[in-house]
C-alpha cells in the first residue's frame, strides 16, 4: 500500500504526474512524425510505463474515506471474509467473484485485483484497434474526465465498462464479444443499456439519425424534463430506494453537486465527442463499421443523460456513454491520415483533452 502518500493529496498527485506524461507525449508528437521506427518504439515503451505506473497507483491506494465507495466495498469483502453472506440479485459476477476471493487473498489484495480488471481490457482492446499507436488510445482514456472515479470510487461501474470497450473491440468475432457482453453485465447490471442499443442501432442504419435524436433530445430535455425522469423512474432502473435517491429526492443531495439543474457544462463535454465523430463521418468520409457502432451507441447513449440530466447523481448516468469519448475522439486518426501534421494534431489534441479533465478535478471539485 502506498500509505507513505497523504490520502487527501493522492487523487492531485494522480493528475499532476498525468499532466507530466501528458506534456511528454506532447513534445515527442511535435518533433517527430508517425510511421517511424523511434515512434513505434515510443509507443511501447510508454504504454507500458503507463500501465504499470496505473497499476501501482491505482491498485495500491490505500482504503481511506477519500476514494467514496471503496469503504463499502472494503466493509462488504471483510464480511464475506467472516463468513457473512449477503445475497446480492444484481452485479452476480462481481459479487460472485468478491466472495470467492475473500476465501483466499485480503482485501488489499482485492482492490488490486480489480484494477487489473479495470486496466487490462483497456490495454487489450486499444492494442487490438492500434497495432502500432495504442499507447495514445490508452492515454486519452485514462485522462478521461471520470476514468479516475471509476477506479477508485464506482468500482463495478469502471470494471464493466472497461469490460464493454474491450466486447466492442471484438466486433469481429461474435461469440467473444456475446460472453464479454454478459460478463460486463454481470459486473455492473447498467450496461444492459449499452447492449440493447448495440443491437437496436442495427435497426436504422442511416447514421445522420443518431445526430439528429442527440440534437432533439436537448430541446426535449429542456421542454419536458421533469416527465422523462417519471418515465424512466416508471421503467424500474435498480431498486425503489436507489430510484427514489436519483430521480426524485433532489433536496437531500443537492449539497453533494456543484451546480444542479440543466448541465450546459457537461452537455458542452459530451458534444465534443458529437462534433468530433460528425467532423470524420460527414467532413472526412469515415466508414469504418467498428467506429460506426460505437458512434451510434455514444449518441443513444448521451441522449439519453440528457434526458434525465437533473437527476441526481446524473454524472452515473453520462457515464453510460462518456467511457466511450476518447475513443470516439481520437480514433479515426490513428486509423487514417488526413493532414501532414496529424502527429502533432494528435499531441494537442490529447492535451486539450485532459485539460478539461486537470481543471474540473484540480481546480473545481
Amino acid at each position: 500500500m502506498l500509505d507513505f502518500i497523504p490520502s487527501k493529496y493522492y487523487a492531485s498527485i494522480y493528475y499532476n504526474i498525468l499532466l507530466l506524461i501528458v506534456l511528454l507525449t506532447v513534445i515527442h508528437t511535435l518533433n517527430n512524425s508517425g510511421f517511424r521506427k523511434k515512434t513505434f518504439k515510443f509507443n511501447n515503451t510508454f504504454a507500458n510505463i503507463l500501465f504499470f505506473f496505473l497499476i501501482i497507483y491505482i491498485g495500491l491506494r490505500p482504503i481511506t474515506i477519500y476514494f467514496g465507495d471503496m469503504g463499502a466495498y472494503a466493509k462488504l469483502f471483510n464480511n464475506y471474509k467472516e463468513g457473512i453472506f449477503l445475497f446480492k440479485s444484481t452485479d452476480i459476477a462481481f459479487y460472485t467473484l468478491m466472495q470467492w476471493l475473500s476465501n483466499f487473498v485480503s482485501v488489499d489484495v482485492f482492490f488490486f485485483l480489480m484494477t487489473l480488471l479495470y486496466l487490462i481490457p483497456l490495454y487489450i482492446a486499444t492494442k487490438r484497434w492500434f497495432a502500432n499507436y495504442y499507447y495514445f488510445a490508452f492515454l486519452i482514456l485514462v485522462t478521461s474526465f471520470s476514468f479516475w472515479t471509476y477506479g477508485t470510487n464506482g468500482i463495478r461501474n469502471g470494471i464493466a465498462t472497461s469490460l464493454m470497450i474491450l466486447a466492442l473491440s471484438y466486433q469481429d468475432k461474435k461469440l467473444i464479444m456475446y460472453a464479454l457482453f454478459a460478463l460486463a453485465y454481470g459486473f455492473h447490471s447498467s450496461m444492459l443499456l449499452i447492449i440493447v442499443l448495440y443491437f437496436l442501432t442495427s435497426l436504422i442504419k442511416n447514421i445522420y439519425f443518431y445526430f439528429y435524436f442527440w440534437g432533439l433530445s436537448i430541446l426535449l430535455s429542456l421542454l419536458m424534463g421533469s416527465f422523462w425522469e417519471n418515465f424512466f423512474a416508471s421503467l424500474g432502473f435498480g431498486d425503489e430506494d436507489k430510484i427514489n435517491t436519483y430521480f426524485f429526492n433532489k433536496e437531500e443531495f443537492a449539497d453533494q453537486f456543484s451546480s444542479t439543474g440543466f448541465r450546459w457544462d457537461f452537455l458542452l463535454y459530451s458534444f465534443t465527442a458529437v462534433y468530433a465523430a460528425w467532423f470524420f463521418i460527414k467532413k472526412k468520409r469515415f466508414k469504418d463499421q467498428y467506429y460506426l457502432k460505437m458512434v451510434k451507441i455514444y449518441l443513444m447513449a448521451n441522449a439519453f443523460w440528457i434526458l434525465v440530466i437533473r437527476a441526481n447523481f446524473s454524472n452515473r448516468f453520462a457515464y453510460l456513454s462518456w467511457f466511450l469519448m476518447g475513443i470516439i475522439i481520437i480514433y479515426p486518426l490513428l486509423k487514417h491520415v488526413y493532414w501532414k501534421n496529424q502527429f502533432q494534431i494528435i499531441g494537442i489534441l490529447i492535451l486539450i483533452y485532459f485539460s478539461f479533465t486537470y481543471i474540473m478535478n484540480i481546480f473545481i471539485y
